[in-house]
């Protein structure tokens, strides 16, 4: 759909890429360690998908359904039903641009945890780290973190904008996943 609002088309980006680190996880032992310190890969799969619908459930205005089923096929169809509802999103709706924005945040850090585990290259494409950095001062001012993302550490000899983006929600690109 025309006229876009840059959010939704930052979480279209966002959650394509999260999409092509779920395909690329289809094979991968579900049991996996990720960086997300409680969760082994599968846990970390249902959870992009419950976050996929939740976004589209936002953006459409319908109700909460059940969490979807569990594998990297139910959550590419969340995400391709969310890819759908943002197609569907009429234009000028600035009431869903953190909807969108915080969205974002969640598909494309949950992608890196999720090509890490899988031991695939683990960087974000930097157009979309670079606009993410941009609007992250907006969007972490604006939310409570406590549940939602895990708190910030401070960077260690950060060398790349990934680094930095990775920094603000509890990550470090040389960190050893969990059980390491």
């Amino acid at each position: 759909m025309t006229g876009r609002s840059p959010a939704l088309g930052l979480l279209a980006w966002a959650a394509g890429v999260a999409s092509a680190s779920i395909s690329g996880a289809v094979h991968a032992d579900p049991r996996s360690p990720t960086p997300c310190a409680e969760w082994d890969l599968g846990i970390l799969v249902r959870h992009v998908a419950d976050s996929a619908a939740t976004i589209r459930e936002l953006l459409e205005g319908s109700p909460p359904a059940g969490p979807p089923p569990a594998g990297c096929g139910a959550a590419r169809a969340e995400l391709r039903r969310l890819a759908e509802a943002i197609d569907s999103t009429p234009p000028n709706r600035p009431d869903l641009d953190l909807t969108a924005l915080t969205g974002a945040y969640e598909l494309a850090v949950h992608a890196w945890d999720i090509d890490r585990a899988t031991g695939r290259p683990d960087q974000l494409p930097i157009g979309l780290v670079d606009t993410l950095l941009v609007y992250a001062p907006a969007v972490l001012g604006e939310i409570e973190r406590c549940g939602l993302f895990a708190a910030e550490v401070p960077p260690l000899e950060t060398r790349t904008d990934t680094d930095r983006l990775l920094a603000m929600f509890g990550r470090r690109g040389n960190q050893p996943l969990r059980g390491d």
